[in-house]
């Protein structure tokens, strides 16, 4: 993630056992700039937060926290929810983001760069944006 990257209310800060813990819960390693970007900021609004592509132009209303003890949902039990019970991606992609309209951005954690994809409900289908999530979040601009 990029160091002037900011994320506004994040969740409590994560360690490194916090992850493992995480890992061992839903059977999937994540790759370490993965675990890098949950160990800098564990959720939270990030500034900048448009996204824009050839095929996709939407707001990232949040980096989904893994723990949270402010009882927000957690990109755990959406993994659990959206992956294991309703199948609507691979299991090596892991929630990370939301945009507004509640659609989801994964993680593939089978790749070290974390490629990222857009799950968009309305279309029913999973989009690559062919970047890994370090890129995702430098191609973030305001508003």
């Amino acid at each position: 993630m990029p160091n002037d990257m900011k994320f506004s209310s994040p969740d409590r800060k994560i360690t490194e056992s916090d992850i493992n813990s995480v890992e061992a819960t839903i059977g999937l390693l994540f790759p370490s700039v993965l675990r890098r970007q949950y160990l800098q900021s564990n959720g939270g609004v990030p500034e900048p937060y448009v996204y824009e592509d050839a095929c996709i132009d939407t707001v990232v209303c949040e980096f989904i926290p893994i723990i949270s003890d402010r009882g927000r949902c957690t990109a755990v039990s959406m993994y659990q929810n959206l992956v294991l019970d309703k199948g609507i991606v691979f299991l090596s992609y892991f929630p990370f983001a939301i945009d507004g309209g509640g659609d989801y951005f994964f993680a593939d954690c089978s790749t070290e760069i974390a490629e990222v994809s857009f799950f968009s409900g309305e279309l029913r289908s999973l989009i690559p944006l062919s970047i890994g999530i370090s890129e995702f979040w430098m191609k973030l601009k305001p508003e």
